[in-house]
């Protein structure tokens, strides 16, 4: 089966159903959103997964979540995440498709012991089917180059990104968004404090403001920070900050953030994580 994945939210949330799509069939993206913000996944993706016209277009696949197929649903147990209380299981806009997938849920879990091995096969099969454009490539490439393992990875979201409904903070849907210095600087002096202890941490947020607070905190440390660079877009930016992120042996993160999913799930899910919140 060919799926058309189209953009209605942010670059985790897409990646997610891409990666479901292209696990399950072939799939390709339709390249321009600007209903929120101004976004081509030309300027990442390689153009052999860019739907160019209505002949490339297939099942119309729009998701937030990494879905679980009916045919799994024995193996994989459901794992009761926040977003239940929503009550769209599965989570996909065309429903025409929801027979293919189970009610169960495995998102904002990071524990690879609670993922059955067919559900992170097929969704590790569809990670290595994303190609990236070089220009993404070459700065993970130019920033990693500098790593010394084992990596620390912290990914700060504080939900206050310019590209975040103003709102963010105080929706109430059944998840609950919020940000505190505190919370993250306890989780990262516990692998700070570990037998075996970073040797760099690479450190990035969605708001450059909060990094000052965090650098004073890891003065001591051998920290590389990213942050947008003249000559790239805001989504080569992000993509490259997420496969940079996703080297990390341990990661402190916002457990509801599907940039930390992301992160997490594009590093094969080896890293030892501290999801906050």
């Amino acid at each position: 089966m060919k799926f058309t994945v189209e953009i209605l939210s942010g670059l985790c949330n897409v990646l997610k159903s891409f990666v479901t799509a292209l696990s399950i069939g072939d799939a390709n993206i339709l390249p321009r959103f600007n209903a929120h913000f101004d976004a081509d996944y030309n300027e990442i993706l390689d153009d052999s997964l860019i739907c160019h016209g209505p002949n490339e277009f297939g099942e119309s696949f729009v998701s937030a979540r990494l879905l679980i197929l009916k045919s799994e649903e024995t193996e994989q147990p459901d794992l009761i995440n926040d977003a239940k209380s929503l009550g769209d299981h599965p989570n996909i806009v065309n429903k025409s498709l929801a027979p293919l997938f189970s009610t169960n849920s495995i998102d904002w879990f990071y524990d690879r012991k609670l993922i059955a091995d067919t559900v992170y096969e097929r969704i590790q099969n569809g990670i290595s089917k994303v190609k990236w454009k070089n220009e993404v490539l070459s700065e993970v490439e130019k920033v990693s180059s500098n790593f010394e393992y084992p990596l620390l990875s912290i990914q700060i979201r504080t939900w206050t990104h310019k590209f975040d409904p103003p709102n963010c903070t105080s929706i109430r849907d059944g998840v609950i968004r919020d940000y505190n210095f505190e919370t993250y600087k306890n989780a990262i002096e516990e692998f700070l404090k570990s037998e075996t202890p970073p040797k760099t941490i690479f450190l990035t947020s969605d708001s450059d403001s909060v990094l000052p607070e965090y650098l004073e905190l890891l003065k001591d440390y051998n920290v590389i920070t990213y942050t947008k660079p003249e000559g790239i877009t805001e989504l080569q930016y992000s993509a490259a900050s997420m496969l940079i992120a996703s080297k990390c042996d341990m990661l402190v993160c916002n457990r509801l953030s599907t940039f930390s999913e992301c992160i997490w799930w594009f590093g094969g899910c080896k890293a030892n994580v501290k999801p906050i919140f």
